[in-house]
């Protein structure tokens, strides 16, 4: 016997409070690394920029690559979370990732 469109909404699970927090804890960690990570890359770069004055900078093309990079992390696992139901992990994924994607395009643009 199948069930009826709304009683099957119904048994939809919608996740609970204490487990959006631990995926957002889980998934903001994670963020941080990769932010870490792609800054790391970004700072040794521009500091061999200033020893190699006679070619063009590399660092902003590095900083391009971050930005590209955080905006797919970003729609890939925010708006997968936010389909998924679970909007405070999924808001929160997009803030933080958009706002260090921003900074990199800053970053970049600057040169």
């Amino acid at each position: 016997m199948e069930l009826e469109p709304a009683e099957q909404a119904e048994r939809v699970r919608v996740p609970s409070a204490h487990q959006q927090a631990a995926v957002t804890v889980v998934l903001v960690i994670a963020d941080v690394s990769v932010v870490a990570w792609l800054f790391w890359g970004y700072a040794w770069t521009g500091w061999a920029d200033t020893w190699d004055q006679n070619n063009a900078p590399v660092a902003p093309r590095v900083a391009w690559r971050a930005v590209w990079i955080l905006a797919g992390v970003a729609l890939v696992t925010g708006i997968g979370l936010l389909a998924l139901g679970w909007r405070t992990a999924g808001v929160i994924q997009l803030s933080v990732l958009d706002f260090c994607g921003t900074l990199f395009a800053y970053w970049a643009i600057r040169g």
